[in-house]
């Protein structure tokens, strides 16, 4: 069994790949985000549910037959005790890690996954972030997960973060993604772990959307496996499109919400790798919009289906209500319904303008759910607290699809020679 820590977890995307009870044991998620904490406490209930063949009990839940009270009651506390809600610094280091060494006991560490938040490196608003770039703490928050490598010595490590990271300049004008490298390379002295890193186009490997991600990949040197990334170059693979992504899921309107599925068959892939038998549509729900962005949106719609998109600027006069119509001109833009969804990220929390759904008819932007399968978050994984919240743990998130690729490729190259153990007490 090789035991794992999560590190700035969100909602638990990446941790989904690791997931697996006969290979992984999750010791603790650590994340700040109180929201996706209690999405990672319902997951983990998820899986002891499902060890017990009580998924019913679950699946009441979200369909919102019982309440939270209730359905956390008949949850033994050791299940959802993993989760520790606060965000990683100088203050809290100390106590994280006391908390983390009580889970694990004596058991080693296999394996730190993660990524540290990504705003302070994103090169969308990077302009305005240069102002406040002295006083932001989060662009040294790899330092941290550093400290945890040192720590526990684990085999291995993943990293996770956005293009962005590439071109960022730290306060001295160098690049920090360079100084981040040479610091992983010298964790517990320069010959101690192999570093690998590379950009990772998700769609290339099955998830129907272009999401260009940072991966950076680190084994100790005394595993002689290869190259990570060359491992898992067996598992590309052709997404399906959006059109047939969204086949079975009802049709609805701006402002609706529908939690039932179509009489469309679903698409092999969402067969296969989303949605269950018996697990019930939840959070099927789409914003209201006003008169005027309706308008748009059929416009931008329409045009997408002709492969165009459509600036702010060339819309009809009477529908350009915004002064400034020199910037942002991209800010309404419709999923390609024949082809793969454009990146979603956690601004789809603010607004829909940029995820217009591809079906003119319905008109709107797409639901939670859409959101979560272009994420490929399987149907049965239910993010808590609100429609908002729910929308930014979806963008912030790794797709579990690919997550689980790097967690399969991991097992059979570092530990192909380990029999599948018993599983641990968690």
């Amino acid at each position: 069994m090789l035991n794992i820590i999560d590190l700035f977890s969100g909602a638990g995307g990446l941790t989904e790949g690791f997931r697996d009870p006969n290979f992984f044991n999750l010791i603790a998620h650590v994340e700040m985000d109180q929201s996706a904490c209690k999405t990672l406490k319902l997951r983990d209930t998820y899986y002891y549910l499902k060890e017990k063949n009580k998924l019913n009990l679950y699946y009441d839940y979200i369909s919102g037959k019982i309440s939270r009270d209730f359905f956390f009651s008949k949850i033994p506390e050791s299940v959802v005790s993993k989760i520790i809600n606060i965000g990683i610094s100088e203050d809290t280091l100390e106590n994280i890690f006391s908390t983390i060494d009580t889970r694990k006991s004596t058991r080693k560490i296999h394996g730190v996954i993660g990524g540290p938040p990504c705003q302070a490196y994103s090169t969308i608003g990077r302009s305005q972030n240069e102002k406040n770039k002295k006083q932001d703490e989060r662009i040294y928050l790899y330092k941290y997960y550093i400290k945890f490598l040192e720590r526990y010595d684990p085999d291995f490590f993943i990293f996770e973060n956005v293009k962005g990271l590439l071109s960022f300049n730290d306060l001295d004008g160098q690049k920090l993604f360079d100084k981040i490298l040479n610091e992983f390379s010298n964790i517990n002295g320069a010959d101690h772990y192999r570093i690998e890193q590379k950009m990772i186009n998700c769609s290339d490997y099955g998830v129907p959307q272009t999401r260009e991600r940072l991966f950076i990949f680190g084994q100790k040197k005394s595993n002689k496996n290869g190259d990570f990334f060359s491992w898992i170059k067996k598992y590309k693979e052709t997404p399906p499109i959006i059109n047939k992504l969204f086949q079975d899921l009802p049709l609805i309107h701006a402002g609706q919400t529908k939690n039932k599925y179509s009489c469309t068959p679903a698409d092999s892939f969402v067969k296969k790798n989303l949605r269950k038998k018996n697990v019930p549509l939840t959070q099927n729900i789409c914003r209201p919009n006003k008169e005027n962005d309706l308008a748009i949106y059929r416009i931008v719609a329409e045009e997408k289906k002709k492969n165009r998109n459509i600036k702010y600027s060339d819309l009809p006069p009477h529908l350009i209500t915004h002064k400034k119509t020199n910037i942002f001109l991209d800010r309404f833009k419709a999923i390609n319904g024949t082809g793969f969804s454009h990146t979603v990220v956690a601004h789809i929390s603010k607004d829909g303008h940029y995820y217009i759904h591809p079906d003119v008819n319905q008109n709107r932007s797409i639901t939670v759910r859409e959101a979560a399968r272009i994420q490929t978050f399987p149907d049965d994984f239910y993010f808590e607290d609100s429609r908002t919240a729910a929308f930014k743990q979806i963008g912030n998130a790794v797709p579990p699809y690919f997550s689980n690729i790097i967690s399969k490729s991991i097992f059979e190259n570092l530990y192909a020679s380990m029999k599948r153990p018993n599983k641990q007490k968690v």
